[in-house]
């Protein structure tokens, strides 16, 4: 054992303090600092404020660290030089004493018994062994075989564990129950090869005990860097159980090192559980520090070339036995930024979790956010595809936000990645949530198996607004096997605006079940995002059907697009069938393109009206400007035996914007309904 000496370990753990509130409270002035001089290596810009809040730790309230160096110089379980040995050293040093453990050997450590639970502050450094290269593989190994995890108990805060393998234990491979722990360079489930040998619990359980722990680090800002590699383990990878104010940073979950296959985790990837508040799943850098690169993956909206870097802070969460991540039981307020789950690390293949890729149940407040409003669009955004379920799974949660993310698309924007069901699935009785927002807040849905969106069971005040649903972001198709965006929810008060949903192989949009409720206004269905080319849905442009009632197709919201637009499409623009009922569509162009003045119609007609539906509106002077039903290869609108009582008012049909000539193929209007009103309608005779 070597005499402790003194001094400030600032490159190592920061300064200590006296009283654990001013510690904590310092402790987040320091990480605030830490991150600003991060964000300020990366984007070139001048580090004065973050230096400025880094000096603030010279104030009063902080003293120098007693520093205690232990050396493990064997490795064997026990005796002198051990690892044990080390740690009951540091448990027994005096109050304040941080203790320093360094190698002089490699290899593999196993366990005759569990090691002592860590009850002061230990930095277990296994990047000081020899033969260690920096930003390479673990070098040490604490093969637990068969006995408990190591454990950082109370009084082990600001602890840090190092370039160190931890495997084959009982149960988890590595508990944390006090603050400030730093996980980084770790194997957490795998051997010193980087092959499975699995702990029998979770590889990393983070109590309420335990908070703004440092899950890994990204220090150099280059994309790339692996943190750990948490993978194998029969539970999850990371369980955050209770924990708050948690960052996890850079890490690969689920997956070999390299983040080419799965070594899967037996439960989630990453499980916020149980109240676990405010944690950040990845981050929002999305420059790469080695090059000066900066993620833009739509090339500025189509306008340059695109350029593709992986966000340097973002998680690889995939291949694992169950969800991506997991989010339940009342956990809130956290958020992803960054993250790709469900693909190869590059995000252009799939390694695809068994479950969903991302899962909400029964939790408020939380979001996944890929860019701000400042930003070219997607620039951190979170990549959630060829997953064997859904993208992202909304279930019984409220307040949601999902903005700038791709589901189901490679993230060069090009590849198909597709999730095994829908992208996004909100349903049960979850409220306001927000998927997109105004430029460049939308996202990416398509080439998932089923619907781009779904929205079922009650959920309400739900908005999907900038999505691009079966097409990639301002570039062709990526369809998705069913439609763009279903609704069967009977919860109300959902809107769809200014979105694209194009390319499907089903509808563009469908309203079915008893949906009720519904705005669409205003979107763009068939065509390109410039509305001026057609990019067909296989089926219908907007399909209502089964008993959807009470919804309205068109309006007078503020848009990038003028109106709705529902041309191209290979089935009809418009169907209304089945027993659906008192729909209004107005302020709609179904079969021009978005200005109203060339035919890119719609190949079996404009609208139909079939089955038993009734007392739909097509066009209604109380809701002015009304429809422009134009240039469709079949009739304009088609009223079909055993409809009743729908109307078709003051349409212009077969007329472009400015009543120039736009026909149809067929007529006008037919009608072998019952009672339907057919009036007031401009028309031009077939082509």
């Amino acid at each position: 054992m070597s005499v402790p000496t003194t001094g400030n370990r600032f490159s190592r753990s920061g300064p200590r303090l006296g009283p654990s509130r001013p510690r904590r409270v310092l402790r987040r002035m320091a990480r605030a600092a830490g991150i600003a001089l991060c964000a300020a290596v990366i984007t070139g810009a001048a580090p004065a404020a973050a230096a400025s809040a880094a000096a603030v730790q010279g104030h009063e309230g902080f003293r120098p660290d007693i520093t205690q160096p232990e050396t493990v110089s064997t490795l064997s379980d026990s005796g002198a030089g051990s690892l044990r040995a080390a740690i009951e050293a540091a448990n027994s040093a005096a109050a304040g004493t941080a203790t320093d453990i360094t190698f002089t050997v490699h290899g593999t450590i196993i366990l005759a018994s569990a090691l002592p639970a860590i009850t002061s502050e230990v930095i277990i450094d296994g990047t000081s062994a020899p033969t260690y290269a920096i930003g390479g593989a673990p070098v040490v190994e604490i093969d637990c075989d068969g006995q408990a995890g190591l454990q950082f108990s109370a009084g082990s805060a600001d602890s840090k564990l190092l370039g160190v393998a931890v495997d084959d234990a009982s149960g988890n491979g590595v508990t944390l129950g006090a603050d400030a722990i730093t996980l980084n360079g770790d194997y957490i489930g795998l051997d010193l090869a980087g092959a499975a040998d699995g702990n029998h619990g979770n590889g990393v359980f983070v109590s309420a005990d335990s908070s703004e722990d440092l899950i890994g680090l990204n220090t150099s800002g280059d994309s790339g860097v692996v943190a750990n590699v948490i993978s194998g383990n029969a539970g999850s990878g990371l369980e955050l159980s209770g924990a708050t104010d948690t960052t996890v940073v850079a890490n690969r979950i689920g997956t070999n090192p390299a983040g080419s296959a799965a070594i899967a985790n037996g439960g989630n990837g990453i499980w916020l559980t149980q109240g676990a508040k405010g944690n950040e799943i990845g981050g929002t850098a999305y420059t790469n520090a080695g090059t000066g690169q900066q993620n833009n993956p739509t090339g500025s909206k189509g306008t340059v070339t695109p350029v593709f870097v992986v966000p340097p802070l973002g998680n690889l969460v995939s291949g694992n036995s169950g969800d991506g991540v997991l989010i339940d039981t009342g956990s809130r307020d956290n958020v992803l930024n960054g993250n790709f789950v469900g693909t190869a690390a590059d995000g252009d293949a799939a390694i695809g979790n068994s479950g969903n890729g991302v899962a909400i149940i029964g939790a408020t407040g939380n979001s996944l956010v890929g860019c701000k409003l400042v930003d070219n669009p997607f620039v951190y955004y979170n990549v959630v595809s060829g997953n064997k379920l859904n993208g992202l799974l909304i279930t019984n949660s409220d307040n949601t936000t999902v903005q700038g993310n791709f589901f189901g698309v490679g993230a060069n924007n090009t590849s198909a990645v597709g999730n095994n069901r829908d992208g996004i699935l909100v349903d049960g009785s979850s409220k306001n949530t927000v998927v997109g927002g105004v430029i460049p807040l939308g996202n990416v849905s398509g080439d998932n198996t089923l619907n781009g969106i779904e929205v079922a069971g009650t959920a309400s005040r739900f908005i999907t607004f900038n999505t691009f649903g079966g097409l990639l972001a301002f570039k062709g198709a990526a369809p998705n096997g069913n439609d763009g965006l279903l609704v069967t929810s009977t919860g109300g008060h959902i809107v769809a605006r200014t979105n694209v949903f194009s390319g499907n192989v089903g509808n563009g949009i469908e309203l079915a079940g008893g949906a009720n409720g519904v705005t669409v206004d205003p979107n763009i269905v068939g065509l390109t995002t410039k509305g001026n080319a057609a990019l067909p849905n296989g089926g219908d442009g907007v399909l209502i059907d089964g008993s959807a009632h009470d919804n309205t197709i068109g309006g007078t919201l503020v848009s990038v697009i003028p109106q709705n637009t529902f041309s191209g499409n290979d089935g009809y623009g418009l169907v209304i069938t089945g027993s659906a009922h008192d729909n209004s569509v107005f302020d709609s162009f179904i079969g021009p393109d978005v200005l109203g003045l060339a035919a890119l119609g719609n190949h079996d007609g404009g609208v139909l009206v079939s089955g038993q539906a009734y007392r739909n509106s097509i066009g209604d002077t109380s809701k002015a400007p009304v429809n422009l039903i134009s240039g469709n290869t079949g009739n304009g609108v088609s009223l079909r035996t055993g409809t009743s009582r729908n109307r078709v008012l003051d349409n212009y049909i077969g007329l472009g914007r400015l009543r120039l000539s736009l026909p149809n193929s067929g007529e006008p209007v037919v009608d072998t309904g019952h009672k339907n009103l057919v009036k007031g309608n401009v028309t031009h005779p077939r082509r």
